[in-house]
């Protein structure tokens, strides 16, 4: 029996004999958080703890933009505690190792990490983050890609326009709605849309560089 169990009983007496289908559902957490070496040095009650962000309308789906160093172990739970947590969803691991029971990355590097807890499957790969709109050239999905420099992202915007970013991967379920994944950069910090309706706009000008540091959740527009 999986994560969607049907379990069929025969309960029997001299006289009758009846069939009873019992169906178990698993549903989706509310929340993914992310520890480890690097987020939050394992203790639960510290802020470098990543909160996941929620893909909008795909229950269950959950990702998060981070740079990891290579070596370093890292686990996730639906709760801000070790009950429930894992670092492995079904039977593979996706982009990632195991070691003494916790994830690693080979190598250092500006990773996307991807859940989709009712599916059973964690994928981590390199990082795609995209502008989208007239500020960065167009409306084509995936055309305007951020640049990984150290531990940050950047991009140059071509035109005065409202801000509109988005991360993409090709595990998701969102397919072409980019803005299941998308946030800003509002005031220095990162604002993610999560669950949320469409975010109020922020207007950037011509060739000014878009610098996101996802692991601080800060960015600059100069």
């Amino acid at each position: 029996v999986g994560k969607d169990g049907i379990y069929t009983l025969y309960p029997q007496t001299a006289s009758t004999s009846q069939k009873i289908t019992v169906t178990t559902y698993q549903s989706a957490p509310e929340n993914i958080y992310m520890i480890g070496d690097e987020f939050g040095n394992w203790t639960w009650s510290d802020p470098g703890i990543v909160t996941m962000i929620p893909v909008n309308g795909k229950a269950g789906e959950f990702w998060a933009v981070r740079y990891i160093s290579a070596g370093k172990g890292f686990k996730w739970s639906p709760n801000k505690e070790f009950k429930g947590d894992f670092s492995k969803l079904g039977d593979a691991t996706n982009g990632y190792i195991l070691v003494d029971g916790n994830a690693q990355v080979a190598a250092d590097g500006m990773y996307m990490i991807y859940i989709d807890y009712l599916n059973e499957k964690i994928t981590i790969e390199p990082a795609g983050v995209y502008g989208m709109g007239g500020c960065f050239g167009g409306w084509e999905a995936q055309a305007y890609p951020f640049a990984v420099s150290g531990k940050k992202m950047t991009r140059t915007t071509t035109a005065e326009d409202n801000l509109r970013i988005y991360a993409w991967t090709a595990s998701s379920s969102a397919g072409g709605d980019w803005w299941r994944m998308e946030f800003i950069l509002r005031d220095g910090v990162i604002e993610y849309r999560g669950n949320g309706g469409d975010q109020a706009a922020v207007s950037v000008a011509a060739g000014k560089t878009i610098t996101l540091d996802f692991n601080a959740g800060t960015g600059t527009i100069n």
